[in-house]
């Protein structure tokens, strides 16, 4: 810990061969060598010798300033000894640190998946499994000098090169093989009450939109090669009503496709009538495309699952029997007569009690009637979404003892009969001929194929013009190849993995220095979008009014994002404020959160970043709102609200200002993030406050630091623990900083509540604490106060964060007093989060690799 501090603390004898002024020369004398000179050399360090890099007076500055060196309880410098260092330092260092200096920038696995899927219109596009992830540093997973170029990534991005290429031009495939699946109903799926197999046989109950509720399909059957199959159902009815004709179709699914995709979705094969009880065997053919699968649909069902024929159904059956109605009423109310969820009545236990209750001779006929408010409300119930997907299960199962209901009692695919050409097929010319600017291949010699893809394709891969020697240079990998005895395929397969990993492609900003105007589009494409230029930046670094003042702001305002879903919101806020990690965080089951909760939590931090550039609010709303995006029931159980408006969505709910709730220290996502799901931990959210908040990062801290652990001298709770481990000097100059702003949000438990007490000791919650700047607060109300008060300092946290992600490289001290600067100014006319986004992508810092 001792040479962490003086790493952070201490000045030297010496600054380079520039020599001290007399002022800070006694200051270094008098506070720094009795430690640190050539005799003593405490925790290694020498301070009289001369060569002390500049990183490391940077780092004492910082210290300085935040009044943790000198260490305590060795007395603070005075203002004028303070005065003399802090000021001789930051003239020092604004002199001799850079603007920009980062390595090239390789294309991180967010960016390469959408420079592909834009490159070659493959929207569906994916890292292979098991590819190299990336590595955050400094909070991002874009930042220069973690993304390195190792051996088995360099192989990995080979090996999806070849995949890719294979997409394009693939090899030649084997002849298809006829084949024939005999699918007997054991081996259908069945969702959810959509279908059921009975006595050997599949029954069919119900229609909707949802393919999960309606339909059913082979568990095993994938078609491999395109082409004309010939398929045969056998069907039959299960006791339907008189002249009843059920309308049995048969649908194309893609494999790949989710369960709750729609009908709609997937294209209409066949469809035949099923007039007989007795099996009808119907045959047919039609065409089925690698990764498809038959799908059936019963497309005349009596059960319709739609808030309109739902209702109805169940009215209708009401109205034959009263003692059906009032099994519902009794399944779906409390014992007071107060409503209660329709959850008991899900499938086949819904089903069952319903049967139970009607079997018993007690029950309650009181409210059995039509027109009772019990059953005016529980008929609106029945056609809410919660309704509609529990009672249409439930109901279903009738239809399955009772019918009507459509039998399938076998299905059976042969082929292909005959070639077809697939939406792969079809998408692969397409991807061929946009190579070629629209050209074939075979429409011209191969030769000239080729140097179309070059002279089109390599602009857009290499995002900038590229030379007629380069050109050439690329041309070749395919003729060469030719001349070898390779096919036209081989050739351009060779041709277009060899762009996929080549530098040019892989790697983004290679020139140091100002950047050029193509390298300023990429900036901002992949800052602002996360994929590559557009046709406007490809425009404007062309006509060279990206290198205008007035056309990067008109460029970085039009890719700016306004809505939540925006890839860059996600993204940037995501790893801003640590929400990303709310995927592998389930609070315990004692919080009552649920996964849709948790992503719900993260969502509130993406809508609030969203409003804050959208509607170009100020910084303080990132503090202390007077709004919060949320749910009206997510609301009302974690933050007490009691306003009105909102519903089931999210929604943009009012807020007081100065309350407890809103803003990023209290919502949810933040509060999640920063604990671990069972208890908070104030150290965790002190570093996170220091981070992301004020743009202080605390030192990582030495291996022989003892760890903080929560008996630590008897203590009771987290300010009892800290105080206790503070005890060691090798901590203490570290947690004076650290805790206090952990503990003065330990009133928000580990899902954003507020709470009085600590858990298990019972104690009562003493969030009072002094900051570093020696500002008293009793709690988070009184934090956010205080940050607002000092909005600068959030501000040019954010904007180094802000940058550091456009970037890809943390701000040095030049570029720090630069975004100081551009916070102060846009402060000063009143501007707000957009303004500070758009000043800062004008910066030089910005504009500088």
């Amino acid at each position: 810990m001792t040479r962490l501090l003086v790493l952070w603390g201490c000045a030297a004898a010496a600054l380079g061969a520039e020599p001290l002024p007399s002022d800070v020369a006694a200051t270094v004398k008098a506070r720094c060598l009795g430690c640190h000179s050539t005799d003593v050399k405490q925790g290694g360090v020498d301070l009289q010798r001369a060569g002390v890099e500049w990183a490391v007076w940077e780092r004492a500055l910082i210290a300085v300033k935040q009044g943790r060196m000198p260490p305590r309880p060795l007395p603070r410098l005075s203002a004028a000894e303070l005065a003399g260092f802090t000021g001789y330092l930051e003239q020092g260092l604004a002199r001799h640190t850079p603007f920009g200096g980062a390595v090239p920038r390789r294309l991180n696995g967010a960016e390469y998946e959408a420079t592909i899927r834009e490159l070659f219109d493959l929207p569906k596009f994916r890292l292979p499994m098991g590819f190299p992830p990336d590595v955050q540093v400094h909070g991002f997973d874009n930042v220069a000098t973690g993304l390195t170029m190792s051996p088995p990534l360099l192989e990995a991005y080979a090996q999806t090169a070849w995949e890719i290429a294979d997409t394009v031009f693939p090899p030649p495939g084997k002849k298809a093989q006829q084949r024939v699946w005999n699918v007997p109903p054991s081996e259908m799926v069945i969702s959810f009450s959509a279908s059921t197999v009975r006595n050997g046989v599949l029954r069919m109950a119900s229609r909707a939109e949802d393919v999960m509720r309606s339909c059913t399909w082979p568990a095993r059957v994938e078609i491999m090669d395109s082409g004309v199959y010939r398929i045969t159902v056998k069907a039959s009815q299960f006791q339907p009503k008189p002249g009843q004709r059920m309308a049995l179709e048969v649908w194309a699914r893609e494999i790949d496709a989710t369960d709750r995709s729609k009908i709609r979705a997937f294209r209409r094969l066949h469809g035949v009538e099923v007039t007989s009880e007795s099996p009808e065997t119907f045959t047919f053919e039609a065409e089925l495309y690698e990764g498809q699968t038959p799908l059936l649909r019963w497309a005349n069902a009596e059960l319709d699952h739609t808030s309109e024929q739902l209702p109805a159904l169940y009215r209708e059956r009401f109205a034959k029997n009263p003692r059906l109605l009032a099994a519902y009423l009794q399944a779906l109310h409390n014992p007071d007569g107060s409503p209660r969820g329709p959850a008991r009545l899900r499938g086949r236990n819904g089903y069952d009690l319903i049967n139970r209750l009607m079997e018993d001779p007690k029950l309650d006929m009181t409210h059995a009637t039509l027109d009772s408010e019990r059953t005016r409300r529980m008929l609106t119930m029945i056609g809410t979404i919660g309704g509609l997907n529990n009672l249409h299960d439930t109901l279903a199962h009738e239809y399955f003892d009772h019918g009507p209901s459509l039998q399938i009692h076998d299905l059976r695919v042969e082929g292909p009969l005959r070639p077809a050409e697939g939406p792969k097929d079809k998408k692969r010319k397409q991807i061929q001929m946009d190579l070629a600017g629209g050209l074939a291949p075979g429409a011209v010699s191969r030769e000239e194929y080729a140097r179309r893809v070059v002279d089109g394709f390599l602009p857009r891969a290499f995002r900038r013009p590229v030379d007629e020697a380069t050109r050439a240079s690329f041309l070749q990998v395919a003729t060469r190849h030719w001349a070898e005895g390779k096919s036209f395929d081989e050739g351009m397969h060779l041709l277009l993995r060899t762009v996929l990993v080549s530098p040019r492609f892989l790697d983004r900003e290679m020139t140091p220095g100002e950047l050029d105007g193509y390298d300023l589009a990429t900036r901002l494409a992949y800052f602002l979008r996360l994929g590559p230029p557009d046709a406007g930046l490809q425009e404007a670094a062309r006509t060279g009014r990206l290198g205008t003042a007035e056309g990067l702001r008109a460029e970085a305002d039009r890719l700016l994002p306004r809505r939540a879903d925006a890839p860059m919101v996600r993204s940037f806020a995501g790893q801003w404020l640590g929400t990303r990690k709310l995927a592998s965080i389930m609070p315990d089951p004692a919080f009552g959160f649920s996964e849709a909760d948790v992503r719900l939590a993260g969502q509130e931090v993406e809508w609030l970043f969203a409003e804050m550039l959208g509607k170009n609010l100020p910084m303080a709303d990132f503090i202390d709102p007077d709004f919060t995006y949320t749910t009206r029931a997510f609301a009302a159980r974690n933050y007490g609200y009691k306003g009105e408006g909102g519903g089931a969505g999210i929604a943009r709910l009012a807020l007081e200002r100065g309350g407890r709730y809103g803003g990023l220290l209290g919502i949810a996502g933040t509060m999640i993030a920063t604990a671990n799901g069972v208890d908070t931990q104030p150290v965790l959210r002190g570093v996170w406050m220091l981070d992301r908040i004020l743009g202080v990062p605390p030192m990582t801290p030495p291996n022989d630091v003892p760890a903080l652990t929560p008996d630590i001298g008897g203590a009771t709770t987290p300010r009892e623990s800290l105080a206790a481990h503070t005890k060691e000097p090798r901590c203490a100059g570290c947690h004076t900083t650290i805790d206090p702003f952990g503990l003065v949000l330990e009133n928000y438990d580990p899902v954003g509540r507020w709470r009085e007490t600590w858990p298990k000791s019972g104690k009562r919650i003493e969030s009072a604490v002094e900051l570093p700047d020696g500002t008293r607060i009793r709690d988070a109300v009184e934090l956010k106060k205080w940050l607002v008060g000092n909005i600068d300092v959030f501000s040019a946290a954010f904007g180094e964060k802000l940058l550091t992600y456009a970037t890809g490289r943390v701000p040095s001290f030049a570029e720090r007093r630069e975004i100081a600067g551009i916070v102060a100014e846009v402060r000063q006319a009143n501007g707000g989060a957009r303004d500070l986004a758009l000043a800062l992508m004008g910066s030089k810092t910005f504009r500088t690799r």
